[in-house]
């Protein structure tokens, strides 16, 4: 007689199996529990690769029109202003929420190495998953500028590069803190579970917003891309890598610090829609220097709701509700 087992229950990335048995049903063999992990993995790849394939290609086509017979000084750079700046920012925040939205059910959407790589280090991606969903970015990125390029008019101008006057160094610390910055607003936003977890999509786009309003590649892929499809690899290029996966590294030490502290108890309840969790003001300073009574709120233990409030002052407690001020 065959056994029949149902899918093992996997923490997203770490490969990490429970079985069955809180279901009363037989653990899956190792070999079927590893079967069932690579599936997984081989999912998260073709998600990584179609979600990285959408976000850049439809920020890399906006780029291209955001650019399209913009003037050129005499090196041939692109000379942008503020609105072009702006444009492209949103392009790039707003094309990763909508990818983001639609597939971080499926693949965790990070869509950038870096993020990838800072999830890796916290834990939370296999370096089996790591290993698989890299690849597969930097695939959908190099196939997004292909793609942009033959349907766009011109030359690819996506490309990352550094503006007269900038130093390898500065290019490097601006990678560094963006990408800084995108990773942690991952880490907390999604890695971290809470009841908000489900908007970290909006969240991290607008981290690739501002992050783009410097001007940055503030991920691999992005940057790799466009220098496969123009064949065009500068010799500081390095600035742009280096700084984003150590902006990377950062960002999970960072992390790593904060919850080893115990983080989420210094503002304990912040995530509560309960009103238990609610700041209690009745020894607070200012109240004291107004001159305000001491106060406290009662609950209807029928309704566990908030019903009343007592106030004490000089002695006399008197009851204010709906209807207003009762003497006791």
């Amino acid at each position: 007689m065959m056994r029949k087992y149902t899918d093992v229950s996997v923490d997203p990335g770490t490969n990490t199996s429970t079985g069955d048995e809180e279901l009363g049903m037989p653990t899956p063999p190792p070999a079927a529990a590893n079967a069932n992990a690579l599936r997984h993995d081989c999912v998260a790849a073709m998600g990584e690769l179609l979600g990285t394939f959408f976000f850049l290609y439809f920020a890399f086509t906006a780029t291209q029109s955001a650019l399209f017979r913009k003037t050129a000084d005499e090196n041939g750079t692109t000379i942008l202003d503020n609105q072009t700046i702006l444009y492209i920012s949103f392009s790039f925040g707003i094309s990763l929420l909508t990818t983001a939205w639609v597939f971080f059910r499926v693949s965790g959407a990070a869509f950038n190495p870096a993020v990838s790589f800072s999830l890796w280090l916290i834990g939370g991606l296999s370096g089996r998953r790591f290993f698989m969903v890299v690849p597969a970015q930097l695939v959908g990125a190099i196939a997004a500028a292909g793609l942009a390029k033959a349907t766009s008019i011109g030359p690819l101008n996506v490309a990352n590069g550094t503006a007269d006057g900038v130093s390898d160094g500065q290019a490097l610390s601006i990678e560094l803190l963006t990408t800084m910055l995108l990773c942690f607003t991952v880490l907390m936003c999604a890695a971290e579970k809470s009841k908000s977890t489900f908007l970290a999509p909006v969240v991290i786009g607008l981290a690739v917003f501002v992050g783009h309003l410097a001007s940055v590649g503030i991920n691999p892929a992005r940057t790799l891309g466009p220098a496969v499809i123009n064949l065009s690899f500068p010799s500081n290029s390095w600035a742009y890598y280096v700084g984003q996966m150590t902006g990377a590294i950062v960002a999970s030490v960072l992390y790593v610090i904060f919850k080893h502290l115990d983080y989420s108890k210094v503002v304990a309840g912040i995530d509560s829609s309960s009103g238990d969790a609610s700041q209690d003001i009745s020894a607070a300073p200012l109240l004291k220097v107004i001159g305000y009574p001491s106060w406290n709120t009662l609950k209807d233990p029928a309704s566990d709701r908030f019903s009343r409030t007592i106030i004490t002052q000089n002695g006399n407690t008197v009851f204010v509700g709906a209807l207003g001020k009762e003497a006791a």
